[in-house]
């Protein structure tokens, strides 16, 4: 029992050990905006997302995640494909921490789809590029 109370120890250990190094790097970049994806604070929010004309993809992150560290440049990528049709802003939750109160995250990354002002689609982890791809072009399209 405690040989295999041990090996489960050293399989957790081991699993934190990964998930940190795969959050480590520079995290202070994450907090940047870009060209095409523009990080915000709670204080921003109601003006860029529930006032704007366009649809609005916002990434809510941690800079210490290291899942968000892959998908900030996929929504770069993503972001330059709809530029002028849908607003893409990212928010770090440890520094906006009533936003991750309101929208209750279990998870991040969380990517949450907002039109007219209200969430109309909401993605825990790394959504599939394809896939959200054709999401955003008929977002874009006005569907």
């Amino acid at each position: 029992m405690k040989r295999r109370l041990l090996n489960l120890s050293g399989v957790v250990a081991a699993v934190l050990i990964v998930g940190w190094l795969a959050g480590c790097g520079n995290s202070a970049a994450m907090n940047e905006s870009t060209a095409n994806v523009k990080h915000i604070t709670g204080s921003d929010f109601p003006a860029e997302v529930m006032q704007s004309p366009l649809p609005v993809v916002v990434d809510f992150y941690a800079t210490w995640c290291g899942p968000c560290r892959r998908l900030a440049p996929r929504l770069d990528r993503l972001a330059g494909t709809f530029t002028n049709r849908v607003k893409f802003l990212k928010v770090n939750i440890d520094e906006s921490s009533a936003l991750a109160q309101q929208f209750q995250f279990q998870a991040i990354p969380t990517v949450i789809i907002f039109k007219n002002g209200r969430v109309v689609d909401r993605m825990l982890g790394l959504p599939d590029e394809e896939a959200f791809k054709k999401q955003l072009a008929a977002l874009a399209a006005g569907k």
